[in-house]
């Protein structure tokens, strides 16, 4: 990926990116060929919503790749913390399916989010489930046969030192087994 690509999307600089696009229309087109991630990866994982809509809008396919890890966008803005959670409502506004997207590991973006301790992240993934009648991404499971609900079991078990943390895992806990049982 171009250097300078590269550097406006970890900044979110959205006038960078027409710069660049003005001195090269095809620098998304390239860069889709010669990176293993594409420029919505870097700045998922930064927060910037402005650059991840900007983005979406001039190559929306950028939504569906994944880099060498397998992780899409949502992905990775669902696994790194409650900054990226407008970046996941962005995603989720452009690309509804993107809520069952699964990693080489069969992962989907819940089951990052849990994995992660992201609480705000898996509050607006459920919300999205909700509205869109999609309960059956709840019991989707990993490569290791775990669904969302087997991993934050284990996580309130691991985290049962720290209250804070057991009673966020619980609030998750709580909204997965109330979904499940309303449907």
């Amino acid at each position: 990926m171009d250097r300078r690509l590269l550097d406006a999307a970890q900044a979110g600089n959205v006038e960078d990116l027409h710069q660049l696009l003005r001195e090269n229309p095809l620098i998304l087109h390239t860069t889709a060929l010669t990176s293993a991630e594409n420029p919505l990866h870097i700045s998922s994982i930064s927060g910037h919503v402005d650059f991840v809509k900007e983005l979406i809008r001039l190559k929306p396919d950028f939504i569906k790749e994944l880099n060498q890890d397998g992780f899409s966008p949502i992905h990775m803005a669902a696994a790194n913390g409650h900054q990226e959670v407008n970046v996941v409502r962005v995603i989720l506004s452009a690309c509804k399916e993107c809520i069952e997207d699964v990693t080489v590991q069969k992962e989907t973006a819940l089951h990052l989010a849990v994995k992660n301790s992201q609480y705000e992240a898996v509050r607006v993934l459920v919300e999205k489930v909700r509205e869109m009648r999609r309960e059956d991404v709840l019991n989707m499971k990993d490569e290791h046969g775990n669904t969302i609900l087997h991993l934050a079991t284990w996580r309130k078990q691991r985290q049962a030192s720290s209250s804070i943390q057991c009673r966020n895992m619980l609030y998750i806990l709580h909204q997965i087994a109330f979904f499940i049982q309303s449907h």
